[in-house]
């Protein structure tokens, strides 16, 4: 596959995610991010949903955080904070 082709398919699975995100459909999301990384990362479908779905416990972890630093519970924030960064972590190792 050329670069203009697979850049265009990665463009089509990034703003697919954002879409299916905004519309609350949380499977077709994941399928969407699920396809970029096996395209961007070259890597099989298992390890892709597994990056994944890292990412997206560690985004409600961020959620979490967030909130409860609204709140003025920072200590607590910090507790997710972590959470998040271990399950980053993880992603990522995934993707090596």
């Amino acid at each position: 596959m050329d670069n203009k082709r697979r850049n265009r398919l990665l463009a089509r699975y990034e703003v697919g995610w954002w879409i299916w995100h905004g519309r609350k459909d949380f499977a077709k999301a994941t399928d969407f991010m699920v396809k970029e990384y096996m395209l961007q990362f070259g890597i099989p479908r298992s390890r892709a949903r597994a990056a994944v779905m890292y990412r997206i416990k560690a985004a409600k972890m961020h959620d979490k955080a967030e909130e409860l630093e609204r709140s003025g519970r920072i200590k607590s924030g910090a507790a997710y904070w972590k959470k998040a960064e271990r399950l980053i972590e993880r992603h990522f190792e995934l993707l090596d």
